[in-house]
């Protein structure tokens, strides 16, 4: 049988900037959904990342494949129609493996069919120690998670809320907080665990609100410290409920939403910059409400 691999590379191996691992999640449910019945397989590559030892590794989803071929794969973030004509060139060769990355598929979708979400449940099959190290930190209790995305430039281990506070702490603070205060807590029905890209803005939601948090930096990438990215995606699909609010940047999170989506959990987004509440159900159903009156800066 004839397979694409879906790859994520060795930190210093990327042509284009590295794909988050909602981004990757999110192509390789499209690749399946786009290859299915074509009588070519899809199969998952993270063996050179520190993500890979989080996982179960299934052979029915993940594969190991050589280094070179890894370090070599294609990568189509932006021209998915190129990847289109890959694929079809690909069946029509004597090829019988294809490596590629991609984050095909819109970043919008409400539903996926079930035999996608089967396949990518698989790559959720964390292993017994993620499963209890977030049991320990969450106290077994039901739960529903914030996650606050601030963008890339939190990334770096020694980031700081923002790199000019008087400037850009305004803007992210009072829609932050007046979604927190009006839409999320007042109908939350257990307690609520924030994640975020910033860990001092994480820490400041904690203490300002109450919420709940997993001690360790968030991260959404496999590149370098993969542990904190294991335990966010392992919470994220065992919540009640998800929320996400992308302050800077007018989509929704793969690592969230699709998260959602693949577990059937409901969701709420409020995308920058006009913070509108767009709800997800568990079935797809989709509803918005109109873009929320932003409070003045605190």
């Amino acid at each position: 049988m004839k397979l694409v691999i879906q790859t994520f590379k060795a930190p210093d191996q990327w042509v284009n900037s590295p794909p988050g691992l909602g981004d990757f999640v999110r192509g390789a449910c499209h690749l399946f959904e786009a290859l299915h019945g074509s009588g070519i397989g899809l199969r998952i590559d993270v063996s050179q990342t520190g993500f890979a030892d989080y996982i179960e590794q299934d052979a029915s989803i993940f594969h190991v494949g050589e280094k070179d071929r890894i370090a070599h794969a294609e990568e189509y973030f932006v021209d998915h129609m190129a990847l289109r004509d890959r694929l079809v060139a690909f069946l029509q060769s004597n090829e019988t493996e294809l490596y590629v990355c991609t984050n095909l598929g819109g970043w919008n979708r409400l539903t996926l069919p079930d035999h996608t979400r089967e396949f990518i449940k698989k790559f959720y099959r964390f292993v017994p120690e993620i499963e209890r190290r977030n049991a320990q930190a969450l106290q077994n209790i039901e739960y529903e998670v914030l996650s606050v995305r601030c963008g890339d430039r939190y990334y770096s281990d020694d980031r700081r809320l923002c790199s000019n506070p008087a400037v850009e702490v305004p803007k992210i603070m009072p829609p932050l907080c007046s979604i927190i205060e009006e839409s999320i807590l007042p109908g939350a029905r257990s307690p609520v665990v924030v994640t975020c890209d910033s860990h001092e803005l994480k820490c400041d939601l904690v203490q300002r609100y109450g919420l709940k948090m997993l001690p360790h930096r968030s991260q959404h990438g496999a590149l370098g410290n993969a542990l904190p990215v294991a335990m966010d995606l392992c919470m994220l699909k065992n919540s009640k409920i998800n929320y996400h609010v992308n302050t800077w940047a007018t989509w929704w999170s793969g690592f969230s939403h699709y998260t959602s989506v693949i577990f059937r959990i409901p969701s709420v987004n409020f995308r920058a910059p006009h913070f509108a509440r767009e709800e997800i159900s568990a079935s797809g159903l989709f509803t918005a409400e109109r873009p929320r009156q932003l409070a003045a800066p605190r």
